[in-house]
């Protein structure tokens, strides 16, 4: 837990070619590039790949939010060079357990999104015990900016001492926060990728992580 805080930037665009610039911007600034679930929706699961083709030496997550055929849709991910792929931690046990053996034998990881989730504590507790090594506490979009997206940090931190990820109104004004509260990733988005210069904005958050202490 004492390694720095990595940033991860949700491409959530619907076009290849925004997404494509965007990334080739701000490939130095960032530790992992997500593949927003809208991008694969709208233009399919092939820009796990190309993601992967324009940002070398950065993981890149799959953001499926799997909540069922765990092994089937996950090897789909890792198939396509994905080192992470989401799956939502309100999907049965048989569900996640899936999408773990597919991590294994890809050699990759899952992040299992607590979004929508009753009791995330106690839930990331459980799913910790089937050998889940990563979390992400997720307020939903159509939620942000009516709840504090890091209210419930302390108390999921407090339960878990595997990866926590933080998703969901991140930016410059929370990061310290976000850091402060012991989350290993920060996830943003519109905060880097709407802004006129998305290099200039990753590179300004990666700058708040290290100064920020971590808690």
């Amino acid at each position: 837990m004492n390694q720095r805080v990595r940033l991860q930037v949700a491409i959530d665009v619907t076009s290849l070619d925004e997404a494509v610039r965007v990334v080739k911007c701000i490939g130095p600034h960032l530790d992992i590039v997500e593949a927003g679930t809208p991008l694969i929706f709208e233009v399919g699961l092939d820009v796990v790949a190309t993601l992967k083709a324009h940002c070398p030496g950065r993981q890149v997550l799959a953001d499926l939010k799997i909540v069922d055929a765990g092994y089937i849709e996950a090897r789909l991910a890792f198939r396509r060079g994905a080192d992470i792929v989401t799956v939502l931690g309100v999907a049965d046990e048989a569900t996640i357990n899936g999408a773990l053996r597919a991590a294994r034998e890809a050699g990759g990881q899952i992040m299992v999104d607590l979004l929508q989730v009753a009791g995330e504590a106690a839930r990331a507790r459980e799913l910790a015990g089937l050998g889940v090594t990563c979390f992400c506490l997720h307020t939903a979009y159509d939620r942000q900016g009516t709840v504090n997206p890091l209210a419930k940090l302390h108390a999921v931190r407090s339960a878990v001492t595997v990866t926590l990820a933080v998703a969901g109104g991140l930016g410059p004004q929370n990061i310290d926060a976000a850091v402060a509260g012991g989350a290993d990733i920060v996830v943003v988005g519109g905060a880097i990728v709407a802004q006129p210069d998305p290099a200039a904005a990753a590179a300004h958050i990666m700058a708040l992580l290290a100064e920020a202490p971590h808690g």
